[in-house]
């Protein structure tokens, strides 16, 4: 069985491990997103007692696993998680978020690349899945590098406090065709997008 805190993988700048209950209270004291568009990124306000509840709620379950993205000086920057993890097909889908004042240094990226190899080459797993918001072109420029491959897209529904002014701002015009307007709630255009170890092998030039 692995430790909570054994390394599973490291890239040129981050490692990976596993996520513990002590993260939790990290996480939780990270800065907030300032884009209105990021704001479902943002952790929620728990108290101590929701945030062993939130930790152990999520532990248990067989079908989902979660991870730690740390810098050079052993920083939580990171979170990577798996959810709906399939023992048959060996696939699950990744769900992923970085502290707000560590975006565009390029820590994901080496993040997401040393987790893939972890994926594939020591989990021996099939297929990665992911989902990214139509209108993030950074994130899914990202992805699509890394070797994932659009297959699909579906729409996602959020209250609309997380996302003002996209049908007001005319900054945000160039991406209102992702979004739709609901009574209370906002939906937004996902596009579903797979890395299989074929994809990966070929990207890595394995």
């Amino acid at each position: 069985m692995e430790l909570e805190n054994q390394l599973l993988a490291r890239g040129e700048r981050t490692a990976i491990r596993r996520f513990t209950r002590t993260d939790v209270e990290a996480w939780v004291s990270w800065p907030r997103h300032s884009d209105p568009l990021l704001q479902d990124y943002n952790s929620p306000y728990l108290k101590p007692r929701e945030r062993d509840l939130w930790y152990a709620e999520r532990a248990a379950r067989p079908d989902h696993a979660m991870y730690a993205i740390e810098d050079a000086d052993t920083n939580l920057i990171g979170r990577l998680f798996l959810r709906q993890i399939d023992t048959v097909r060996r696939s699950a889908i990744l769900g992923v978020d970085l502290r707000s004042d560590r975006l565009d240094e390029g820590l994901g990226t080496d993040a997401l690349r040393a987790f893939t190899r972890y994926f594939f080459e020591d989990l021996r797993q099939e297929t990665l899945k992911l989902d990214v918001a139509a209108y993030n072109d950074r994130a899914r420029w990202v992805y699509e590098k890394l070797g994932w491959v659009r297959v699909g897209e579906h729409w996602n529904t959020y209250p609309s406090i997380f996302m003002p002014g996209v049908f007001e701002d005319p900054a945000m015009a160039p991406i209102r065709p992702f979004f739709r307007a609901q009574p209370g709630s906002i939906s937004v255009l996902h596009y579903d997008m797979d890395l299989t170890q074929q994809n990966w092998l070929e990207v890595n030039g394995r």
